[in-house]
């Protein structure tokens, strides 16, 4: 057969492409289900060129040698395909490096009695040339205990056939369809392992050639498809969800799945990372937020709100959810993320209108004595309450309408505002009837700041649309208590009657209530 002269360069050429989707498969070994796939690989890739070796070698020793050589990444491919299968059927529950030194104890084994023994009585009953259709390589009959490690070894690559099968058996039908051409390359080589004794193929390279569909399905299905894997995944949790990010959490904190979402807004809460959140750990940055560290650990439900921004007006809600697993410790969990922030907005806006004057934005009525009785001056003063009354107010609504009468009552507001300073406090209770409370130290101080604040408001000038000027006048009515947290009532009373003998006896002017007693 003419085409076997170049059967060396075609494993040769197999060999290299394998070993090159290996080492470019390196980067992806983070990715759920990915961890011993690049390794798998470079196995096989290896154990290709070592055949090639083998053909074209010139001399028996050295092909031999090269035979030997060839044992170590042939008899590790079937180790690592169970692996690599175990881990892509349950990527949150990888196989541990200790677990695989101790499976692989025997294969060790192998390689010591083969190149310990120079002449194989305990590994090889025979050994010599052998040439098929042209094609030279090393002929070897094994003894019982070499077949009983080979027969070892091939229990992984069958075990992982069956464990594929049965796990994709398990998937619902709409996600199985991507996965069967690696079950199909898995299972190819797996039935040739099974077939070769009846069929006698002695062919040099022929064990790791049948694993060329197992590259190709490896690297085209499961490296261009990186959310690919059989274990939890977020298209059972919302997947398309546009407002909700979505991840599925191994008991280990790594990230099994994440839907695009999840992308986007865990770069927004955690912090932008370089490529996929998936195979990621999320340990790092539960331990930024003890009380979902902790819902982690307990495997128990947990959920916080993180405000961010100068004013807190970014919130976002993140969620931990288990999902059930073997026992305590080890239940994967679900991470659910959503933006708050509209809602936070629509909150904060409902607030503001339950307690602010819709026309003036000072305090209304209930707002203002919210803050009262909550109001702590400093020690040692007490309160001075001022209640202030824009004069002749009628006039200006019955005189220029009552766009002008708001747009002078927004103007003083905007005015008394600015005169808000060292704990004081102002605020609208009624039409043009405004209130401020500020600290004293006694009734004298109420009084020069009641007198400067007038003072500081008249003359009013407000600029009416059409470039009419109109001045204003305030009246205000004092009362001072020395103990702050006086009632509110009957300080309001006083004030009421101080400032009614301002506004009787000519406007524009304060007047101090008398004493301040409790009734």
């Amino acid at each position: 057969m003419p085409w076997m002269k170049g059967y060396p360069y075609y494993l040769l050429l197999v060999g290299i492409i394998s070993l090159y989707m290996g080492i470019m498969s390196y980067r992806f070994r983070r990715l759920p289900g990915r961890r011993y796939l690049w390794i798998l690989l470079l196995l096989i890739g290896l154990a290709l060129t070592g055949a090639a070796a083998e053909i074209m070698a010139p001399m028996f020793k050295l092909k031999l040698w090269l035979r030997n050589i060839q044992q170590i990444p042939l008899f590790l491919i079937d180790l690592f395909a169970y692996a690599a299968v175990k881990n892509y059927t349950a990527p949150s529950h990888s196989i541990s490096r200790k677990r695989l030194a101790l499976l692989a104890s025997p294969i060790f084994l192998y390689f010591l009695l083969i190149f310990t023994d120079s002449y194989h009585h305990l590994m090889r009953s025979a050994v010599g040339m052998e040439t098929v259709a042209g094609i030279s390589g090393i002929y070897v009959k094994p003894t019982l205990l070499s077949m009983g490690l080979i027969a070892y070894d091939q229990l992984f690559s069958m075990y992982a056939a069956v464990l594929l099968l049965i796990s994709l058996l398990r998937l619902p039908r709409e996600r199985r369809k991507p996965h069967i051409p690696v079950l199909i390359g898995m299972l190819i080589p797996v039935a040739c392992i099974v077939a070769n004794p009846a069929l006698h193929i002695t062919l040099p390279g022929f064990t790791a050639l049948v694993m060329l569909p197992a590259v190709v399905a490896i690297y085209f299905t499961v490296y261009r498809r990186s959310a690919l894997n059989m274990g939890p995944s977020v298209t059972d949790y919302g997947e398309n969800s546009a407002s909700q990010g979505v991840a599925v959490i191994g008991p280990d904190g790594g990230i099994v799945s994440v839907n695009e979402t999840g992308e986007r807004l865990m770069s927004r809460v955690f912090g932008p990372v370089s490529g996929s959140w998936a195979g990621r750990s999320l340990i790092p940055y539960l331990q930024e937020h003890p009380s979902l560290l902790t819902s982690f650990n307990e495997r128990r439900g947990g959920e916080i709100k993180l405000h961010m921004g100068e004013n807190e007006d970014i919130c976002w809600g993140v969620s931990l959810i288990p999902l059930g697993g073997e026992g305590f410790g080890q239940a994967s969990m679900l991470l659910m993320l959503k933006d708050y922030s509209d809602e936070k907005r629509h909150e904060r806006e409902l607030k503001y209108q339950a307690s602010m004057d819709d026309l003036t934005g000072l305090s209304n009525r209930r707002h203002f004595l919210k803050t009262f009785n909550a109001w702590k001056g400093p020690d040692g003063d007490g309160l001075a309450m001022l209640l202030m009354d824009i004069d002749d107010f009628k006039l200006v609504n019955d005189t220029y309408g009552h766009l002008a009468g708001d747009q002078a009552l927004i103007s003083f507001a905007r005015k008394l505002r600015h005169l808000c300073r060292n704990g004081a406090f102002a605020g609208r209770l009624g039409g043009e009837e405004f209130a401020l409370c500020l600290p004293a130290s006694g009734r004298e101080e109420a009084m020069e700041s009641a007198e400067a604040i007038r003072h500081a408001l008249v003359p009013h000038n407000v600029m009416l649309d059409g470039g009419r000027l109109i001045q204003l006048t305030v009246s205000i009515g004092v009362v001072y208590a020395e103990e702050p947290d006086a009632p509110f009532e009957e300080l309001y009373r006083q004030a009421d009657q101080a400032l009614y003998i301002s506004k009787t006896n000519g406007k524009n002017m304060v007047t101090m209530s008398g004493e301040f007693t409790a009734s």
